[in-house]
């Protein structure tokens, strides 16, 4: 493992209990408060669920920009290449499903409730950004594999 990575994994450890701390006690907060009419309950859970959601991505991003700086030059480069390639071209195959989707034999097409038996546009539209981030990763993961091996 590269020099400083055992640091960057106990500092994501750290963060990430850090983060869920801040979550427990904004949660009893929010619990509090709409429990005494400050605000309502749906607005707190969005308060903290909006909170954890802002936390956690500042704390992947800075955790992936510190984890990259310490990889060695073959690592950057096959990650690079996975990300632009198999990203891409992830994200080509679902742009095919978002081109199809727009059709008007479409309408007919009934999806499963992913979201908590939820069937409105904001779930349907969580749904295909998960279902394009997995088609991107998937992506990602068969470039980076095959990079390693070309150069074995």
């Amino acid at each position: 493992m590269a020099k400083g990575l055992w640091k960057i994994l106990a500092l994501s450890l750290a963060g990430i209990l850090a983060i869920m701390v801040l979550v427990v006690i904004g949660a009893a907060a929010a619990v509090l408060a709409s429990e005494r009419g400050l605000v309502q309950k749906d607005a707190a859970l969005l308060a903290v669920v909006a909170t954890m959601a802002v936390l956690m991505m500042a704390l992947s991003l800075w955790l992936g920009v510190a984890w990259m700086v310490r990889i060695d030059e073959a690592a950057r480069e096959a990650h690079k290449a996975a990300w632009f390639y198999g990203g891409s071209g992830g994200l080509a195959v679902g742009g095919v499903f978002i081109i199809l989707a727009s059709t008007p034999s479409a309408a007919r097409l009934t999806l499963p409730a992913w979201f908590d038996g939820r069937t409105d546009p904001a779930a349907y539209a969580a749904t295909g950004a998960v279902g394009l981030m997995a088609l991107m990763l998937i992506g990602y993961g068969v470039v980076w594999g095959w990079w390693w091996l070309a150069r074995r």
